[in-house]
């Protein structure tokens, strides 16, 4: 029951983050929203960071690999997801996030943490393709449209992530996860400060409404602050195949819902391509588990 429960709530968060942040950006200024959104998530970690009595001495060799995941996870990754959402779709940014575990594994080879497997090529080649297809009719209909804007910044925002998720393997390895996520969103909160300032004025709640109050809710709570702890407890009952394979599902409500909830029109070019992008990811994640089954030492 408490692996369904993890499941489920993982599910739920990573499936309707792309359509809360499109319901909110629609009301409050995508600049502003991230360094609240941060700034309440952040305040939450430091009260569980300290009640756990932590300190934030680190080595400092460490200072510059701590800055360097505070800019990627706030002033980068936020303003492109954000900013990119709001001049794409949803169902675009559900698809493009499922793009995560390729690019961090791409990352992964670059810094010598993974190593290359001739296996994971196609599916990685796979799911270039299937992007190429989504972004294809976009391309065509460039003077009609922000879309294609939007998906480039959802890329660079997939790309920032990725990079962060990489970077901070080894910081939670020596310094834990609850001290390396509040280090850096801490940092990362300050980096932001001036791009707050500048669009202050641009600030207001006077449109939010009742659901962009949820949406509030679920891009902060439930996955700023909550998904951490349900990641770190997820990790002690639920196998990583187990977890990946459900996941591998969340763009598809993503998709089913942005069409529901946000009217999204569903053309195609983006069908096809989806369906192409999450074979290519599905075959990579089950290749790792495959090779994970045989010999933990080698896999990818």
């Amino acid at each position: 029951m408490k692996k369904i429960a993890l499941l489920v709530y993982l599910l739920f968060a990573t499936s309707f983050t792309p359509i809360a942040a499109k319901f909110i950006v629609e009301e409050v200024s995508p600049l502003s929203l991230a360094f609240i959104r941060f700034g309440i998530a952040d305040i939450l970690l430091l009260i569980i960071f300290f009640f756990r009595k932590n300190n934030f001495k680190i080595d400092k060799s460490d200072l510059l690999r701590f800055l360097i995941l505070g800019a990627l996870v706030l002033p980068i990754n936020q303003f492109c997801f954000l900013e990119g959402v709001s001049l794409s779709t949803a169902s675009h940014s559900g698809v493009t996030y499922s793009l995560t575990p390729l690019f961090a594994y791409l990352i992964s080879i670059k810094i010598k943490h993974e190593k290359y497997s001739h296996g994971k090529l196609f599916s990685i080649l796979l799911s270039i393709i299937g992007i190429i297809v989504i972004f294809y009719e976009n391309f065509v209909n460039s003077n009609k449209s922000t879309t294609l804007s939007g998906d480039i910044l959802l890329l660079c925002a997939v790309s920032s992530w990725a990079f962060y998720l990489t970077l901070s393997k080894d910081m939670v390895a020596k310094y834990g996860a609850l001290k390396t996520s509040t280090i850096s969103f801490s940092t990362g909160l300050i980096m932001y400060i001036p791009i707050f300032l500048y669009d202050l004025p641009n600030f207001s709640l006077a449109k939010m409404s009742f659901y962009g109050g949820l949406a509030f809710f679920h891009l902060t709570i439930l996955v700023a602050f909550g998904s951490y702890f349900v990641f770190t407890w997820s990790s002690k009952y639920i196998s990583v195949s187990s977890l990946t394979t459900s996941m591998n599902s969340s763009p598809l409500i993503t998709i089913i819902f942005s069409w529901i909830l946000l009217k999204e029109n569903l053309s195609y070019f983006f069908i096809i391509g989806t369906v192409i992008t999450m074979a290519g990811v599905f075959l990579s994640q089950r290749y790792s588990d495959f090779k994970e089954n045989i010999n933990p030492e080698i896999s990818a």
